[in-house]
């Protein structure tokens, strides 16, 4: 008789083959974690490198001479109480700048001149938008537009009486992707009936009781759209200058204060003055409010003093450098709170 396996000897090798089995299930699901990681971290990388390539490109052509409008805005906590703890920031800005730039649409108009924008969008239809901090977080969407300068009479001009309903502002804002101007025609447009509207519309705020908002509109899946969707799954956009005076970065959030600003300001800087350049900084707002005033008057001459080519260094917010902080998601939502970055441009170059 040949002898058989025992019981025991049964149990023990079952035991053993579960055991193994066990193992190589719970290493199989952390070496598919581990895959699922590095290909949300090569994703999120894949983003940092496009957006910090095309910042570097922006800025190296940054017109100094042109006009530069930062908004700092800040919202407590997330919609989705994922993050109720502190302020998201949903900062813009605007500026002009050298380069070869070309229309993405149909590729015809080109020039050396573009103003350039960097938002949270909206996203939506016109009338139909949500706003970027009702978004999700790692849903939410970094837009770039350009508008080249071109001075192409068969294109329509933007200030066409016939666009310059509210709907024929966003479209212009969204839509096109030029101006019919030059550099000089835009800084020197009236501020009552054209400039202030025009940068209310942009960078979506209210500038000097214009009563418009705006801001960037994207809607991923529309092609239409395509020129000014740069980034999906960022959930915050932060800019600070390098404040030389003080050797820090401005402006600093406490408490839901920009450095002093109470919370519900529009703090921000519109660079240069003349002829309406203004901090909103340290808890003041410096501009032009009274030329005739003796108050105005120091104003006007502090602004002179400061907020011009020459001194653009110890402006504050904009000054030697800017910093822009990020966060940034996959699209699967593998790294559920998100990667958070900062990148500098250097101005002073």
């Amino acid at each position: 008789m040949k002898r058989a396996f025992t019981l025991l000897e049964l149990v023990v090798a079952v035991a053993v083959l579960a055991l193994i089995s066990s193992f190589a299930g719970a290493i199989f699901s952390v070496s598919v974690d581990s895959h699922r990681a590095a290909m949300a971290n090569a994703e999120i990388m894949q983003k940092l490198r496009a957006i910090t390539d095309q910042l570097n490109a922006d800025f190296a052509g940054l017109r100094k001479d042109g006009e530069i409008f930062v908004i700092w805005s800040a919202v407590w906590g997330d919609p989705n109480m994922n993050d109720p703890n502190r302020f998201i920031r949903f900062d813009r800005i605007m500026f002009f700048a050298n380069g070869d730039f070309q229309t993405y649409r149909d590729g015809k108009i080109r020039g050396d001149v573009a103003r350039i924008c960097y938002m949270l969008a909206n996203i939506g239809q016109w009338g139909n938008q949500t706003r970027p901090y009702a978004i999700r977080r790692e849903r939410r969407v970094l837009s770039r537009s350009q508008h080249i300068l071109t001075s192409n009479a068969d294109l329509d001009p933007w200030l066409d009486p016939n666009q310059r309903g509210e709907e024929g502002l966003d479209n212009w804002r969204n839509a096109y992707e030029y101006d019919r101007i030059t550099m000089q025609q835009w800084k020197n447009m009236l501020w009552e009936t054209d400039k202030k509207i025009a940068l209310s519309v942009i960078m979506d705020v209210d500038v000097d009781d214009a009563g418009l908002g705006g801001g960037a509109t994207v809607e991923p899946l529309n092609p239409a759209y395509t020129h000014m969707l740069l980034c999906e799954g960022m959930g915050e956009f932060k800019v600070q200058g390098w404040y030389e005076r003080e050797q820090r970065w401005v402006p600093e959030l406490a408490d839901g204060d920009f450095d002093g600003i109470p919370e519900g300001g529009v703090p921000g800087v519109l660079y240069p003055h003349p002829l309406y350049g203004a901090v909103q900084l340290g808890g003041e707002f410096w501009y032009d409010p009274d030329p005739e005033s003796v108050e105005g008057q120091a104003k006007r001459r502090y602004l002179e003093s400061l907020l011009n080519e020459e001194h653009f260094n110890e402006i504050p917010g904009l000054g030697r450098a800017l910093k822009f902080t990020f966060t940034l998601y996959d699209s699967r939502g593998i790294i559920r709170e998100g990667r958070t970055f900062t990148h500098i441009v250097y101005l002073d170059s």
